[in-house]
C-alpha cells in the first residue's frame, strides 16, 4: 500500500511539473497596466486594448479587454505563457471594438455564388454599416495612426484613462 501511495504521489508530482511554462527572459519582470476607456466618461465594455512596443524587437504581444468598468488589466503573452503586466518601456496604444453586422449583412456561405457586382454592392453596404456603427475613432485602431503613448515604468503601476470623445470628428 505505501509503494502505491509512493507512486500516486510520485506521478502527481511529475505531471505538475510537466505543467510548467517557463517564463521567456524578456518577460520576468512585468509591471502592473490598468487602462480605462470610456466615451463621454461612460465606460464601454468589449474595447480590445493593445500595447506595442516603439522600439522594435519585443517578440510579445501586451493586450487586454475592457469589463463592464471600462477597465483593461493588460497581459503579456509569448509562446505558451502569460504573465499579468506588461515588461518597461514605451507604448503606442490601440483600441478595437468589433462592430456586429445585421443577419443580412452578415457573410453567407452562398455569397460565393454572388455575380462579381452583387458581391461588390454587399462589401460596399458592409463598409457603409461599419464607418456609420463604429464605436472606436479609426485613428485609434492602428498602431501607425494611433496618437496614445504610455511609458511602463518599474516604479509604480501605470494607469491610463482615455476619452474616445476627443478623438472624433
Amino acid at each position: 500500500m505505501r509503494l502505491f501511495l509512493l507512486l500516486c504521489l510520485s506521478t502527481m508530482l511529475f505531471c505538475l511539473s510537466c505543467n510548467h511554462v517557463p517564463v521567456p527572459d524578456e518577460l520576468k519582470n512585468l509591471y502592473p497596466v490598468t487602462i480605462t476607456v470610456t466615451d463621454n466618461n461612460q465606460p464601454i465594455e468589449g474595447v480590445a486594448v493593445f500595447l506595442s512596443a516603439k522600439t522594435s524587437g519585443g517578440a510579445w504581444a501586451s493586450r487586454g479587454i475592457t469589463n463592464a468598468q471600462g477597465v483593461a488589466v493588460i497581459q503579456t503573452s509569448r509562446a505558451s505563457y502569460t504573465g499579468k503586466g506588461v515588461p518597461a518601456g514605451d507604448y503606442k496604444v490601440t483600441l478595437i471594438k468589433t462592430v456586429v453586422l445585421p443577419p443580412e449583412l452578415e457573410p453567407q456561405e452562398e455569397d460565393q455564388n454572388l455575380s462579381p457586382q452583387a458581391a461588390t454592392a454587399k462589401q460596399a453596404k458592409q463598409e457603409v454599416f461599419y464607418e456609420k456603427n463604429r464605436i472606436i475613432p479609426k485613428i485609434l485602431e492602428d498602431s501607425n495612426t494611433s496618437p496614445i503613448e504610455l511609458t511602463v515604468t518599474e516604479k509604480d503601476a501605470t494607469i491610463l484613462t482615455i476619452d474616445i470623445a476627443q478623438y472624433k470628428k
